[in-house]
C-alpha cells in the first residue's frame, strides 16, 4: 500500500475513533435529558392533577351553594307547612319538602364522593411531589458524574481532533476532498476493504455495499497508490484496513 492510501487509512482510523468519542459524549448528554424528561414527566402529571383538584374544588363549592338553597327551602316549606289551611295545601307542601330532602340527600352524598376524591388526588400530589424532589436529586448526581465523565472524553476528544488535523494534512488536497465528502455521507465509515465473496470466491466485493468489484480495479489496488472507489457506493476501496507502510509527511 503506497503513501496515499496509506494516509487515508490512518485518517480513517482516527475518524472512526473520533466519531466513537463523540458519541460517547453524546450518550453521557443523553443521560442527562433522559432524566430531565423524566422530571418533566412528573411536574406534568402533578400540574395536571392539581388542575383537576382545581375544578373538583369547583363543582364541590357549586354542590355547597345547591345545598345550602335546598336547605333554605325546606325550612321554608316547614313554616308554610304550618300554615297550610286545607289538607289539599299541607298534602302539596309536605311533597314538596320530602322532593327537596331527596334532593338534599343527593347533594350530600356528591358532595362527599367529591370531597374523597379530593383528598385521592391530594395524596396524588404529594407523591408525584416527593417523586420529583427524589429524581431532582438524582438529577444532582447524575450531572456531578456526568461532569466528571465528560472532563475525561473531552480531553480525549482534543487529541483525537489533533490527531486527524495532522492525519488530513497528510492526504493530498483533493483525495481529502473526497474523504470530507463521504465521511459526510457514510456517517465516518469512507473506506472499503474488498473481500472475497462467499457465495463464489472468484469473485471480489466492495465491504461496505457487497457488490462486485472488477478484478482490474483489484489488480491496480495491488499494484499502483491510486483512490479509486466502489462503482456502486462510491467509497474508497483498499485491500487491507492496516497499512504496513506509514504514510509519509
Amino acid at each position: 500500500m503506497g503513501p496515499i492510501l496509506s494516509s487515508l487509512v490512518n485518517l480513517q482510523g482516527v475518524e472512526g475513533e473520533l466519531r466513537k468519542t463523540q458519541k460517547r459524549l453524546k450518550q453521557v448528554q443523553q443521560i442527562i435529558l433522559r432524566q430531565q424528561y423524566q422530571i418533566k414527566q412528573y411536574q406534568d402529571a402533578l400540574a395536571a392533577k392539581r388542575e383537576e383538584i382545581k375544578l373538583t374544588k369547583m363543582q364541590h363549592d357549586k354542590l355547597e351553594l345547591e345545598l345550602r338553597s335546598r336547605e333554605d327551602e325546606v325550612t321554608r316549606y316547614r313554616l308554610a307547612l304550618n300554615q297550610a289551611r286545607t289538607n289539599k295545601d299541607y298534602s302539596a307542601i309536605l311533597t314538596r319538602i320530602n322532593t327537596r330532602k331527596a334532593d338534599k340527600s343527593k347533594l350530600e352524598d356528591q358532595i362527599l364522593a367529591l370531597m374523597g376524591q379530593i383528598d385521592t388526588d391530594q395524596t396524588a400530589c404529594r407523591e408525584l411531589e416527593a417523586s420529583i424532589e427524589a429524581e431532582n436529586a438524582r438529577l444532582e448526581e447524575m450531572r456531578r458524574q456526568a461532569g466528571e465523565k465528560q472532563k475525561v472524553i473531552q480531553r480525549d476528544l482534543d487529541e483525537l481532533l489533533q490527531q486527524r488535523r495532522e492525519s488530513s494534512d497528510r492526504v493530498p488536497h483533493e483525495q481529502r476532498a473526497l474523504f470530507e465528502r463521504l465521511a459526510k455521507r457514510y456517517d465516518g465509515e469512507v473506506l472499503a476493504r474488498v473481500e472475497r465473496s462467499e457465495n463464489r470466491r472468484s469473485e471480489q466485493t466492495c465491504g461496505g455495499c457487497f457488490m462486485s468489484v472488477p478484478l482490474e480495479i483489484v489488480n491496480s489496488l495491488m499494484s499502483r497508490d491510486d483512490v479509486l472507489t466502489c462503482a456502486n457506493c462510491g467509497r474508497i476501496l483498499v485491500l487491507d484496513l492496516n497499512p504496513k507502510q506509514q504514510p509519509t509527511t
